[in-house]
């Protein structure tokens, strides 16, 4: 019985303490500033984006990360460089060489019915043949 008073003591004196405290705080000299909500970007039309997703390798994730990248046509995409745009793509984790192992500059480009840049493509060559 006395550990239980003890106890209920003990937790009385920490509150009343606690309380004593907060009332001795003195309040904030300077209000914190909270920076204005940032307005999204507003995104094209439907009926002039393309669904990126048709491309192989672009699933939902990757084809918002390119919509926020201001990236919303097969076009748009077949124009940017594999390396430029795996820098960019910092909100999903992606690398140039899975860029261009899934050539979405490629597909891209043939959905867009624009000519492929020899520069983007990935070698055929993997160092394994004689």
């Amino acid at each position: 019985m006395r550990r239980v008073f003890r106890l209920i003591l003990v937790l009385l004196l920490g509150y009343y303490i606690v309380k004593w405290w907060l009332s001795q705080q003195k309040p904030l000299e300077s209000p914190v500033k909270v920076a204005p909500p940032v307005k999204p970007t507003p995104s094209p039309s439907t009926s002039s984006s393309d669904p990126l997703t048709e491309i192989d390798g672009i699933g939902p994730a990757y084809e918002r990360a390119l919509n926020a990248l201001g990236i919303y046509t097969f076009a748009q995409l077949a124009k940017q460089n594999s390396d430029d745009l795996a820098m960019r793509l910092t909100a999903v984790r992606i690398t140039a060489a899975r860029i261009k192992r899934d050539r979405w500059i490629e597909q891209a480009a043939a959905q867009a019915n624009l000519p492929v840049s020899t520069s983007t493509r990935w070698s055929a060559n993997d160092g394994n043949s004689a």
